[in-house]
């Protein structure tokens, strides 16, 4: 598959993401985006959870092109990276297979049987997948600063680093149920849109790690093994 198809791929996944969240809110009654969360839409209660489901297929495609993409860009140096990608996409495939009881934001009988620890199974393996997911994700761009260290591509895989963590704390600081607790928990989400879209960029554009452009040289002038 050619770079630019796998970042055609890939950016598309999270655009769709985004789509289908957004749409899956507005036809959801009394929902609240900046309240709720997005896993809320996928609930078994969901009125539509199928627009959900149909949002976060496409994410494992996504991440896996993203995989191949540093595969390509990086080679044996961005393997860390490529791995943590694609392990994105049995997460986000966990996630699917595990929709939440009901919208704990979103009801407070659901709220009460959750917190009472009432849920099932899935609705907590749903809540450690995603959590898993957005942990994975956040590590990412550590892995690429590591694979393209001595270059001018550092601080760039760095600030988005830094700005992933950023935001898992500010989630991490606000409780579930609480005022604006959904716009914070999309602010992550769209770390994760502009990183994976700035993958793709750089890939279309050409750039490369030091792994398949800057080979380091030896005392006589040769590209070393």
């Amino acid at each position: 598959m050619s770079t630019r198809l796998l970042a055609l791929v890939a950016v598309a996944g999270q655009v769709n993401f985004v789509a289908a969240w957004i749409v899956g809110g507005l036809m959801q009654p009394g929902y609240s985006t900046a309240d709720q969360t997005v896993s809320e839409l996928f609930a078994r209660t969901a009125d539509h959870p199928l627009v959900l489901w149909i949002g976060l297929a496409g994410l494992v495609p996504s991440y896996l092109a993203t995989a191949a993409i540093l595969h390509e860009a990086l080679g044996d140096r961005g393997r860390a990276a490529v791995v943590l990608f694609a392990l994105g996409a049995p997460l986000v495939i966990v996630v699917l297979l595990s929709p939440l009881d009901c919208m704990t934001n979103g009801s407070a009988d659901c709220a009460g049987r959750v917190g009472g620890g009432a849920a099932s199974a899935t609705h907590d393996l749903h809540n450690l997948a995603a959590v898993t997911l957005q942990l994975v994700l956040v590590a990412t761009p550590f892995a690429v600063a590591l694979a393209v260290r001595g270059t001018r591509l550092v601080p760039w895989a760095l600030g988005f680093g830094v700005l992933g963590v950023l935001t898992v704390l500010a989630v991490g600081a606000s409780d579930p149920g609480q005022d604006g607790y959904g716009i914070a928990q999309r602010v992550t989400f769209g770390f994760v849109n502009l990183w994976v879209s700035a993958i793709a960029v750089a890939a279309v554009a050409g750039i490369r790690g030091p792994g398949r452009v800057d080979a380091p040289m030896s005392p006589g002038g040769k590209t070393a093994p």
